[in-house]
């Protein structure tokens, strides 16, 4: 018999594998020594220890070692068998699924990249400047900033469709493909696009926090000119949240809206940072509302 130490060196293991191996049963001493708890090996287990070392290289369980181990080579290899065949039907399985992620991957970043340029469409639409009363023949400078801070944010979208393609899996893709034809019918539902910009430690924006203070509302407006001058004014380090519920007919329902709203509010205040939130939604009374909350 040899012990521990010597059967260790003769696999080429340590003695931790082999305590580990007799704890679940998988390879148990010959001998254990009543006094002193010694263990001892028959040279012929060294076979054993190779069998089940190389199954487990070969990827078999614990579980499915066991019921091998007292099978002779001939019922080894049809069990080295079956794991080839399971391990060739997942590798088939893993080419499929890599085919169809850099499938998806670039139809997602195509989806992207015709939602940014449809909202991009967006910013020269009469009906909404008007709504903000941009609509004046001159550049004027909130006009320009708008401009500028939609084409700077519709580039980062772009830049990081890549990013977003390669982490969306296929309920976003579906999610996209369904707001695109929605947005090329020119429907959007009882909710209307929502669009969140916000700072990298931000929540993401879809439920306003029920401690967040109103600090503005306004019914029965016709245009958002007519009140945008009298918001508060918006200081940094808070979060804000805009909700209206408007009209079926307002310009409000257009889904490129909250886009520029949030845009707007960026050119007169720097708050994008802090986080500001649109929703839109229509109303059941035929009035145009607002609501601005504050976190």
């Amino acid at each position: 018999m040899i012990t521990i130490q010597g059967f260790a060196r003769l696999c080429g293991c340590n003695t931790q594998t082999l305590r580990y191996y007799d704890r679940i049963g998988l390879l148990t001493p010959a001998r254990v020594d009543e006094w002193t708890g010694y263990r001892y090996y028959e040279e012929d287990q060294a076979m054993q220890f190779v069998k089940i070392k190389s199954l487990q290289q070969a990827d078999f369980s614990i579980d499915e070692i066991r019921p091998i181990l007292e099978d002779g080579d001939d019922r080894l290899q049809e069990a080295f068998e079956r794991k080839i065949a399971e391990q060739e039907q997942k590798l088939a399985r893993m080419r499929e699924i890599q085919k169809s992620y850099l499938n998806e991957k670039m139809e997602m970043q195509k989806m992207i990249c015709m939602l940014a340029d449809f909202m991009e469409g967006r910013a020269d639409d009469p009906k909404l400047l008007e709504e903000f009363g941009l609509d004046i023949p001159q550049e004027t400078e909130v006009n320009a900033k708008v401009h500028e801070i939609l084409a700077d944010w519709l580039t980062q979208i772009r830049n990081a469709s890549e990013e977003i393609a390669r982490q969306a899996d296929t309920r976003v893709l579906d999610t996209v493909k369904t707001v695109m034809e929605n947005l090329s019918k020119g429907e959007q539902g009882d909710k209307n696009l929502i669009l969140s910009v916000t700072g990298a430690d931000s929540e993401n924006g879809e439920e306003i926090p029920a401690d967040a203070e109103k600090v503005f509302e306004r019914s029965g407006w016709a245009h958002v000119c007519e009140w945008i001058e009298s918001l508060p004014h918006l200081d940094g380090g808070r979060q804000s949240f805009f909700q209206f519920r408007v009209r079926e007919d307002s310009p409000v329902n257009d889904p490129g809206f909250p886009t520029m709203m949030l845009a707007v509010m960026a050119s007169r205040y720097d708050i994008l940072q802090d986080g500001i939130f649109c929703r839109v939604g229509r109303s059941d009374d035929g009035l145009n509302h607002v609501i601005l909350l504050r976190k």
